[in-house]
Parts: C-alpha cells; sequence; structure tokens
C-alpha cells in the first residue's frame, strides 16, 4: 500500500494484491494516520491510542476477524452470529451499542462483494470478502489530505462516506445501462430485430438484480429508525448515527428510483418491440391485401372471357370474334388495376403511412441536446460533484462534519 505522500494518485493506480490485508485509520485529535497492521487483534489494540478508528479487513475469514472483534468491541453473541452465520443479504441491525449494515458493493473491475460495516461508539469495521480492489480509495485520499473538517469528525460520519462510496460504485453501471437503453430505443424506432429482444431481457434481469440489492436495504433502514426513534437515548453520538443511517437511505432511494426508472424503462423497450412486430405484420398483410384487392377484377374479367360457349348463340360474346377483343381485354385489365392503385394512392394506403409520423417525431430529438435522453441519471445523482474533480480545499468543504450533506 502506498504512504500518505501517494494518497493523491488515482485509486486506480494504486498498486494492490490478493493477500488478506487489515488497514487502519486512526484519529487523533490534530491529524489522521494511516497503518497496517497484520491482524485485526492488532488493529483493535490500537483503540487505546487513537480518538477512533476505521478498521477495513479484506480477505480475511469472518469467524476469525469477529472472534478478534467480540471482546473489545462489546459485540453481541447475536450480533456475531449474525456475521459468521447470517444469511448475506443486504439489510441492517441494530444491537444496542452496535449496529451491523451489509452492503452490495460493484467493484471497479465488474465484480460484486458483500461488504459488511460494524459501527460501535469508537470504532467502525468494514469486513469485505475479497482483497485486491474496493470502492473506498476515492475515502482514503479525502483523510489523508487532513482536512480540519474531516480530523474533527467522528466515526458516524465516516461510516456514511464509506456507505456513499459504495453507492457511488453504481454510477458507472447504472451509466452504462442508461446509454444500452438509448441505443436499443433507437434502433427498434429504425429496424426492429429479433436479437434485441434476448438482450433487452438480459438488460431487465440486470436491473432486477441491482433492485435485489438496493431495495432489502433501504426497507432495512427505514425499520431500523423507527425502532431506534423511540429509544429514550439523548447521547451525541446515538443521535448522530441515527442521522448518518437516515442520509444513507435517501442515498439508496435516489438510486434504487434510477433503478424502478430504467427498469420501467426496459420494460417500454419490450412493448416498443411487441408493437413494432404487429405493425410490421400488419404491412405486410396490407400489401398482400392490396396485390389481391388489384387481381381480383383481372381474375374476374379473364373468367368471363374465358368461358366456352357456342359463338353461333346470339347471346355470345360479340368481342370473341372482335379483332380488337384482346387489346380490349387486356387494357380494360390495365384500367381496371389502374383505378385501383388510383384509389389506394388517394386513400394514403399504398406507401409507408408512418412516414410523416416518423419525420414528424425525429424533428424534436435532432434539435435536442445529446444528454436529453439520459437525464434522469444526471438529475438524480447530480447532488455532489464527482469525486475526480475534486481537490484538497474542495475536499475538506464538501466532507460533511456532521451526517447531514449539504443540499
Amino acid at each position: 500500500m502506498p504512504d500518505g505522500n501517494h494518497a493523491s494518485s488515482a485509486p486506480e493506480a494504486t498498486p494492490r494484491n490478493d493477500a488478506p490485508r487489515v488497514e487502519v485509520f486512526g484519529w487523533t485529535e490534530s491529524s489522521i494516520e494511516r497503518l497496517q497492521v497484520a491482524s485485526v487483534a492488532d488493529a483493535v489494540a490500537l483503540l487505546d491510542k487513537y480518538r477512533f478508528l476505521w478498521i477495513d479487513v479484506e480477505g480475511v475469514a469472518s469467524i476469525d476477524a469477529v472472534n478478534a472483534l467480540e471482546v473489545p468491541l462489546e459485540i453481541p453473541p447475536l450480533a456475531c452470529d449474525t456475521l459468521i452465520e447470517g444469511i448475506r443479504r443486504p439489510g441492517a441491525d441494530d444491537f444496542d451499542d452496535v449496529t451491523i449494515v451489509t452492503m452490495r458493493a460493484h467493484l471497479p473491475d465488474a465484480t460484486v462483494e458483500f461488504v459488511d460495516f460494524v459501527v460501535a461508539p469508537r470504532c467502525l469495521v468494514t469486513l469485505q470478502e475479497k482483497a485486491g480492489g474496493d470502492v473506498f480509495n476515492p475515502v482514503r485520499d479525502r483523510l489523508l489530505q487532513q482536512s480540519p473538517r474531516l480530523v474533527r469528525t467522528d466515526v458516524n460520519v465516516v461510516f456514511l462516506l464509506l456507505g456513499r462510496a459504495v453507492c457511488e460504485g453504481y454510477r458507472p453501471v447504472l451509466e452504462r445501462f442508461s446509454g444500452s437503453l438509448e441505443k436499443f430505443e433507437r434502433a427498434l424506432v429504425r429496424h426492429p430485430d429479433a436479437s434485441m429482444l434476448d438482450r433487452i431481457h438480459k438488460q431487465r434481469r440486470e436491473l432486477l438484480f441491482l433492485r435485489q440489492g438496493l431495495a432489502p436495504l433501504r426497507e432495512a433502514l427505514a425499520n431500523l429508525q423507527s425502532s431506534l426513534s423511540v429509544r429514550q437515548d439523548e447521547e451525541r453520538h446515538f443521535r448522530a448515527r441515527l442521522a448518518a443511517l437516515r442520509e444513507l437511505q435517501d442515498e439508496i432511494g435516489a438510486l434504487l428510483d434510477l433503478v424502478e426508472f430504467q427498469k420501467d424503462s426496459a420494460q417500454h423497450l419490450l412493448d416498443l418491440y411487441l408493437n413494432a412486430a404487429s405493425n410490421r405484420l400488419n404491412e405486410i398483410v396490407r400489401v398482400l391485401t392490396i396485390i389481391s384487392v388489384i387481381f381480383m377484377p383481372l381474375t374476374l374479367i379473364a373468367g368471363i372471357y374465358g368461358m366456352n360457349f357456342e359463338h353461333d348463340s346470339p347471346w355470345a360474346m360479340p368481342e370473341l370474334r372482335w379483332q380488337y377483343g384482346y387489346p380490349f381485354a387486356l387494357g380494360l385489365m390495365a384500367l381496371s388495376a389502374g383505378g385501383f392503385l388510383y384509389f389506394f394512392w388517394r386513400k394514403g394506403w399504398i406507401g409507408d403511412p408512418l412516414q410523416r409520423r416518423r419525420s414528424t417525431a425525429a424533428t424534436p430529438a435532432a434539435s435536442g441536446s445529446a444528454h436529453d435522453a439520459s437525464w434522469p441519471l444526471s438529475l438524480m445523482l447530480s447532488r455532489r460533484k464527482p469525486r475526480a474533480n475534486r481537490s484538497g480545499r474542495s475536499s475538506g468543504n464538501h466532507a460533511s462534519g456532521g451526517p447531514k450533506a449539504p443540499k
């Protein structure tokens, strides 16, 4: 791991390895120190030296980490069992002074892992399944900038910053989905293709997977706040934790709203494809019907003049002995076919009846912005500036000294 002098480099440039790793950030009265220790027990032993700690554990077995944390952090046995044997599902639980929040993180390498947050009065522990990369590098960089506001902060604000970092990991995934849905919509309007149906279904399943990682957590946070709000605990750290949970619920709610919007957009594309396929079938039936109607009088004329009656009968057709009978029959056929074609053209049944509608609908899109199709993403996730645009001073100004983020 790089030291504090290299903390301002891009997160993806930070060298990482797949070995289990335990990293500690300790808060003193005037600074934030970064340490790397050999085990979780060594990290917990630093509690007496610092005001509070953030212990980041990567790739260590849950049972080993929990055994080292249980006594120093006074984690109840039920909470320990939840961390070791519980179902890995996004959620939140409160055990007196210890709160456990489980989130599903989307890593930069397109993998997914669960992250457990153990929030105690003087210690925050993040338990990650894998080593070798996470979404917390922007938070590490901000902490190492030694912003006065972050130096004076508490464990609940650090928990909120890390929770936001997990939420930020959803942004590239949602941006990719937004671009794909826009391309699908343009392609379906131009030329519906049956191969797109499977791709749209696949994207809709991926959006459902994203929703499964957000909806249970938002519901659990809401239930947790309801249960905590009835407690008569006026301690400052308790009120700050409740505010941090409320703010994290708002972050997750914004992501969930966007996932729901894109899921509805995918369903709209499915309906658009089915409507386009139905319209295409109607076009084919219309062409075949026009051809059939045009040939009906031709068949009638050919049938009339093809009847084999005696020529000597006074009721026989005089055209049969007329030298211009054959050209007359052909002209009559051509005249009837041309009459029907003119009639269909006047009615607008020949050509593409949707052409005028398509050209009219294409006019606003041509005059609009290139970002109009993805406006919900930029609108719902633009409250804070991107991490890459933050400098040292702006990081300090925007890093919340309390759980409530600036509006």
